[in-house]
């Protein structure tokens, strides 16, 4: 008997010699014999590839689940803030740029967001969606009876931006990159402020503007008067300016409308057009005398204050230890800040509140500028709407320090081509739920004088209202 037979069960083989004592030949008895043998043979190799398949199956997924794995490990050096300094530099200047890890699970290919009209503005009884960039094309009825905060909520990028902000700040991978993460760098951080291992109550950017070195010079006067008043507080203040413009002096393309800078900042540009060399040994030269120029290499012009201001909330994120300071604030250099005032403000508002919100003059009921005679002009592709969302006006606002990595996280996430920098910050705001409170004790313009008749102490208004500046 053949060792296939041998192997073959007792049982099959009785069943066989009964087919023989039947009077089955023995040549069919045979073929049925080999038949049934491959057949198992052949189903032993079938079962074996397939728990060889289902094995390597089984390796693959957990070789793709430890890819993912390690895929969400959070990261060490691509997060925001960054975890020290030393990730950021680059040939001796700090990129500043958002490190965002994309996350390996595949997506279907982006699409812009559309939305109906109903979302919009309420109209059940219309039907059609459109995207955000095709909102100025609806009739200016409609904004009139926009939804609020839902229509402001579709600027761009329409994410979920509180766990992206989480996300990054864990180091760990997002579904979503961001749209504006423009690359900016820090060519020179200054040491007058945010110093290692020191704590300071308050810490003051002053949004300066590169040609205004005689407004520095006046608050560096100044600022030296208030703390020798006695207040008590730990200050240190920075002066955020970006480069030369190159060309092009007091004239702007502002979303295919060309605007002329008026008053004394398109005169310093018209001044200074075609004279970087010049402009950046003055600034070279300042930045060695007082080491407290924040330069950022941006084109420092009244349409880049966007700019200006995300750089510094990267700066403020990065280079200042929020458990170190109290209390972060954005001033226009025209202007200046009683510090007894500050003092009192940090006595009277509850801690949590503090660290974790706005505050300066709201504007509650401004209206985009639809004039392009304007500086301030907004078109109606930047800003459908005509009536703006609550936001703290830009020349001078407090900022909570366990907001400012959020915020600088999220400026990557919106949109700012156009948009003025307070409003800006105010969109982020929004997006961010960060509350905006108001502080009366600010008064931007002539609104001191309009508005302040008995001469209340103020803690912000204009330089020409504070005798000593």
């Amino acid at each position: 008997m053949s060792a296939k037979l041998m192997a073959y069960p007792t049982r099959r083989i009785r069943q066989l010699e009964a087919l023989a004592t039947n009077g089955v030949p023995y040549g069919l008895i045979a073929i049925i014999l080999f038949f049934v043998i491959e057949v198992q043979i052949l189903s032993s190799s079938i079962d074996h590839i397939l728990r060889k398949q289902m094995q390597l199956i089984r390796e693959g997924e957990e070789i793709e689940y430890k890819n993912g794995m390690e895929n969400t490990i959070p990261s060490t050096v691509c997060r925001w803030p960054p975890s020290e300094i030393g990730n950021i530099v680059v040939k001796e200047v700090f990129n500043i740029t958002l490190c965002v890890r994309g996350s390996l699970q595949p997506r279907r290919r982006k699409r812009a967001k559309a939305y109906t009209l109903n979302e919009l503005f309420g109209l059940s009884k219309m039907t059609g969606s459109f995207a955000f960039d095709e909102f100025s094309l609806l009739p200016r009825r409609f904004w009139g009876r926009m939804r609020v905060p839902a229509a402001y909520l579709t600027y761009p990028q329409d994410v979920p931006i509180t766990d992206v902000v989480e996300a990054i700040k864990r180091g760990l991978p997002v579904l979503e990159m961001p749209d504006y993460n423009f690359p900016i760098t820090i060519l020179s951080a200054p040491k007058s402020a945010c110093r290692e291992g020191e704590q300071y109550d308050l810490v003051i950017v002053f949004k300066s503007a590169l040609l205004a070195w005689n407004a520095r010079s006046s608050i560096r006067e100044y600022m030296h008067y208030e703390k020798s008043r006695g207040s008590g507080m730990k200050v240190g203040v920075v002066f955020s300016v970006g480069l030369p413009r190159k060309h092009g002096g007091r004239m702007f393309d502002r979303d295919g409308e060309v605007i002329s800078l008026p008053g004394s900042a398109g005169d310093l540009l018209e001044m200074y057009d075609g004279r970087e060399a010049e402009v950046m040994a003055r600034i070279y030269k300042e930045m060695q005398t007082y080491d407290d120029i924040l330069l950022a290499d941006y084109e420092d012009t009244y349409y880049n204050l966007t700019w200006k201001t995300v750089t510094n909330y990267r700066w403020m994120s990065a280079f200042c230890r929020v458990e170190d300071v109290k209390l972060f604030m954005t001033v226009d250099d025209d202007h200046r800040v009683n510090l007894s005032m500050v003092a009192a403000f940090l006595n009277r508002v509850p801690q949590y509140t503090r660290r974790n919100s706005i505050f300066g003059s709201v504007a509650r009921r401004d209206f985009a500028h639809r004039s392009p005679r304007n500086k301030l002009y907004l078109s109606f592709r930047e800003f459908p709407w005509d009536r703006m969302y609550p936001y703290a006006r830009g020349f001078a606002q407090l900022v909570g320090p366990d907001i400012v990595a959020d915020v600088a996280i999220a400026t990557a996430y919106t949109r700012y081509n156009y948009a003025p920098e307070d409003v800006y910050i105010g969109m982020v705001a929004l997006k961010l739920g960060i509350p905006v409170y108001e502080e009366a004790t600010m008064y931007d313009h002539d609104l001191y004088r309009r508005r302040n008749g008995k001469r209340r102490p103020v803690m912000v208004a204009l330089a020409k209202y504070f005798p000593t500046a």
